[in-house]
């Protein structure tokens, strides 16, 4: 496997950039397109077949497959990672679960939420610059396209039978639930700053027994969490927008501007400058 691109698309409204990321089209032998939504509303549009986005909704397309985000403007603005890769003649196993994967039109499934930290992780490792890293990137971005799979019920290797939810995994569904329902809380409050011991009320949990369960399940605490959130939507409005760095740290609810140049520096290591400069998608414009 080999990426070939990924982005990371913070609210698609601008019309240029609908313009763009809604054409469409189609990619060349062996190349395939992952899309991960995380927010907003519209329609996926994948050779003849239609397909409502929401929030979590990955899809994967395949080889000379046409295929067009529509967004539905009276809905929240999209949001989304996508990714490109291609496989080469030694990705056997690989290409035997995407055959399976169109063959029983699983293309569009509904997926965790902790899945963005992932995306996040993919994109960035892609974009260093580093080739170590880049390579790395593809290694994730099989484990994670082998497990979305694996949980779905596919069988991933040949003559093995769909998954059997582990007692573990029974065992984990209520603390599970719980975290579920603060990611959803926190995703829709990422403009605000809402604190661990709101959050802990809204789910009527102890602070400690939210904060412990939320650290077994996303293995961050529910501030870092939040935070990583605050700086995904951040990095994608500096790639793919003309807002100052001023604008966008007022915009995603931090104290002012270098505040959130500290916390940005923190995540990602280089400033939210650098980080502009950088990754620019002058495609969006």
């Amino acid at each position: 496997m080999k990426i070939l691109d990924a982005v990371f698309v913070y609210h698609l409204v601008e019309h240029e950039r609908v313009a763009w990321h809604g054409r469409y089209h189609v990619h060349g032998c062996n190349e395939y397109e992952l899309h991960f939504f995380l927010d907003g509303g519209g329609t996926f549009l994948c050779g003849k077949t239609k397909y409502l986005i929401s929030p979590q909704k990955f899809f994967i397309t395949a080889p000379g497959e046409f295929h067009s985000i529509i967004p539905d403007m009276t809905a929240r603005p999209i949001s989304y990672y996508a990714i490109l890769f291609n496989c080469g003649e030694h990705d056997e196993e690989f290409k035997w679960l995407l055959a399976e994967v169109f063959e029983k039109r699983a293309q569009g499934l509904n997926v965790s939420s902790t899945n963005r930290l992932q995306c996040d992780e993919i994109t960035t490792l892609f974009r260093s610059g580093d080739e170590a890293l880049a390579k790395a990137a593809e290694f994730s971005l099989l484990s994670f396209i082998f497990r979305v799979y694996r949980q779905c019920g596919l069988s991933c290797v040949k003559e093995c039978t769909p998954l059997v939810p582990a007692v573990h995994d029974v065992k984990r569904n209520s603390g599970y639930t719980h975290v579920t329902r603060a990611l959803h809380v926190m995703q829709k409050n990422v403009r605000k700053n809402l604190g661990v011991d709101e959050i802990a009320r809204l789910l009527a949990l102890s602070t400690e027994h939210f904060i412990r369960i939320f650290r077994t399940e996303i293995k961050l605490t529910p501030y870092q969490y939040m935070l990583r959130l605050k700086i995904e939507g951040a990095s994608g409005f500096l790639i793919s927008t003309t807002k100052t760095v001023g604008e966008i740290a007022d915009w995603f609810g931090f104290e002012n501007q270098f505040h959130f140049s500290r916390c940005f520096k923190k995540c990602t290591g280089i400033s939210p400058l650098e980080y502009r400069k950088t990754y620019l998608q002058t495609a969006d414009f």
